[in-house]
């Protein structure tokens, strides 16, 4: 009998939401996925870049991830430099309801 592992993004499940933030050095993320959590950080871009650049950055990150194409709907947080995103399968455009929170 054939020992059949799970990749492992099948493991992950879908995603769900997403958060974005800066830290003095860099962007760091987490991806929430229905089994578990990804984070980590972006290498490009660098922290003091536009949000908009980290957000493009980030939904690249999430869809490489997830293996497929994502959307993510930004919303500020209220907390300085963070933003939470509403991930929903569908086309590879990142919207914001506000571009620097």
């Amino acid at each position: 009998m054939k020992n059949r592992q799970k990749h492992w993004r099948d493991r992950l499940g879908t995603p769900r939401s997403f958060v974005l933030y800066r830290t003095p050095d860099l962007w760091r993320y987490a991806v929430h996925f229905s089994g578990g959590i990804v984070d980590g950080y972006l290498v490009q871009p660098c922290a003091d870049s536009e949000i908009r650049d980290a957000q493009t950055a980030a939904l690249a990150k999430a869809e490489e991830l997830a293996g497929q194409p994502l959307k993510i709907t930004w919303e500020p947080s209220d907390k300085p430099d963070r933003w939470t995103g509403t991930v929903t399968t569908g086309p590879s455009e990142p919207t914001s309801d506000s571009d620097a929170g």
